[in-house]
């Protein structure tokens, strides 16, 4: 289970996207004058992650036709319900039944302040995928247990068996210790017992604090997060990267060392697409040439 097999239409990966949108997430989020909620940062996150994957399908080679080298199901979980942000009744879905042309465009000025001090104009894009939303509890424990279901049928299927295993992004602001369960820690284990050929699932977690100006973690050494700190209910129950993943511990993370785990603290975790190995190429799928 060495992790390093090729993404693509033969072997197919499987990618979730799971967002808080509980109550909770509409505690606002500052960053000098940028002044939005915690709901809307992570609308930004999730979108971010589901475009990269949407972008990758198509932009390579002149495709004629996106190439369908993963399924996707991004699902949202609020009040008392789990429910899927892309389809009406189906979870999982091919990346190419994702059409960027039916999403708007959103766009923001945000100041940032620099390591110098210096303040920073920054014009930031991004397609909608996820509307902002926050109602309710947060039925973590609800998601994980369908998390748990969809990786374990995804898993199941023969055509699968040989893939590189399937990713989970969950987006949110945390749990609490009073909120936080055995049951949690239990689902988590599971699903990241589930796996192919290739290695266990992953499970990458980014907590959105209403701190933004606190320091940013990513991908630390378990044993250099403090218990008090707010990630340390989500480092546990994230996956401890394999070596394919360890440039982004050296290079992303205060410790020094691995082994790292996926997870991060108001910071991006984009950064893990781009070590995967996504093959789209020309000759495993459809292409245009230029001259016919």
């Amino acid at each position: 289970m060495d992790y390093y097999q090729a993404i693509s239409a033969e072997h197919r990966g499987l990618i979730i996207v799971a967002i808080d949108q509980s109550g909770s997430m509409l505690a606002p989020f500052k960053n000098v004058s940028m002044i939005t909620t915690k709901s809307e940062i992570a609308s930004m996150v999730a979108s971010g992650i589901i475009d990269e994957f949407v972008i990758r399908s198509q932009q390579q080679f002149r495709l004629s036709d996106p190439c369908p080298y993963c399924d996707i199901a991004v699902i949202g979980y609020s009040r008392n319900r789990v429910e899927s942000l892309i389809h009406d009744s189906t979870y999982v879905l091919p990346i190419t039944a994702l059409d960027p042309k039916k999403r708007p465009m959103r766009h923001r000025v945000i100041e940032y302040v620099t390591h110098d001090q210096h303040l920073n104009l920054v014009h930031e894009s991004w397609r909608e995928w996820v509307v902002p939303k926050a109602e309710g509890i947060t039925p973590m424990r609800d998601m994980l247990l369908l998390v748990l279901t969809l990786v374990t049928e995804w898993c199941y299927n023969k055509a699968n068996q040989n893939s590189f295993p399937p990713i989970i992004f969950n987006i949110t602001d945390g749990l609490d210790d009073y909120e936080f369960t055995g049951a949690h820690a239990k689902l988590c284990n599971a699903i990241k017992q589930t796996g192919t050929n290739c290695g266990n699932t992953l499970i990458f977690n980014s907590l959105i604090d209403s701190c933004p100006n606190s320091e940013r973690l990513q991908f630390p050494n378990k044993k250099d997060i403090p218990d008090s700190h707010p990630i340390s209910l989500l480092a546990s129950m994230s996956s401890e990267l394999p070596p394919i993943f360890f440039p982004l511990g050296k290079r992303y993370s205060k410790s020094n060392h691995p082994p790292y785990t996926g997870v991060c603290y108001n910071a991006t975790i984009l950064q893990v697409i781009n070590l995967l190995n996504i093959d789209v190429k020309w000759n495993s799928w459809k292409y245009s040439p230029i001259f016919k």
